[in-house]
């Protein structure tokens, strides 16, 4: 039988990561990524702004093929990773990168235990800004460097408009449903320590 583990933190939470490393740890684990099957983030700041206006139902998202590709994996069947289009294998374990945890419907019907990142918000941005701008400072071409600055500039627009009132709404809704919370400021190790042991002992051998 198959189990998924949703991971769900905000932006810079480390998530990607967690993700990739826990499922090394339990070894019999595939992974599964909310982001290779949204297109949400490729709505206009806008649409967001109006979403939270008309009360932030996360409901309201249209995954496409995700609540089917989760029902095979736990079924036993493999599935074709829709972005990379490389087979994914069902496992024990289904390790499921998921930022709306449980407060997505369609989905939520397939999660055995989700982990909440606790991890301040401003914290969470320095890491992501870190992490775009070490990505910059590996590009050398000036006119390369200066449509980076002009992205990121337009990027922390939307944060201040509508991603930093949505990582507000994902906190308050999705950590209230977490089976297990991590501290996303200790150290990798410990997270992975905790998180393995909380797993191990919830689903059964």
């Amino acid at each position: 039988m198959s189990y998924v583990v949703a991971v769900a933190a905000p932006i810079g939470g480390g998530k990607t990561s967690f993700v990739t490393a826990i499922a090394k740890r339990l070894n019999d684990a595939t992974t599964i990524h909310y982001d290779h099957y949204e297109k949400i983030t490729e709505e206009p700041a806008h649409n967001l702004l109006q979403w939270l206006k008309n009360g932030a139902n996360f409901n309201d998202f249209t995954i496409p093929n995700l609540s089917d590709d989760l029902e095979k994996l736990k079924r036993g069947e493999s599935i074709v990773d829709p972005l990379t289009n490389t087979e994914i294998p069902s496992k024990k374990y289904i390790i499921f990168e998921m930022p709306l945890g449980k407060e997505h419907k369609d989905t939520a019907k397939y999660i055995d235990l989700l982990i909440w990142i606790e991890i301040p918000l401003d914290i969470a941005l320095a890491r992501k800004l870190k992490e775009f701008t070490g990505l910059f400072l590996t590009e050398y071409k000036q006119e390369i460097q200066k449509d980076r600055i002009m992205w990121l500039d337009t990027y922390l627009d939307n944060y201040l408009q509508v991603i930093g009132k949505v990582l507000h709404m994902q906190k308050k809704k999705v950590s209230a449903n977490a089976d297990i919370i991590l501290d996303g400021q200790s150290d990798f190790e410990t997270m992975l320590q905790h998180a393995t042991e909380e797993i191990l002992n919830r689903i059964p051998e």
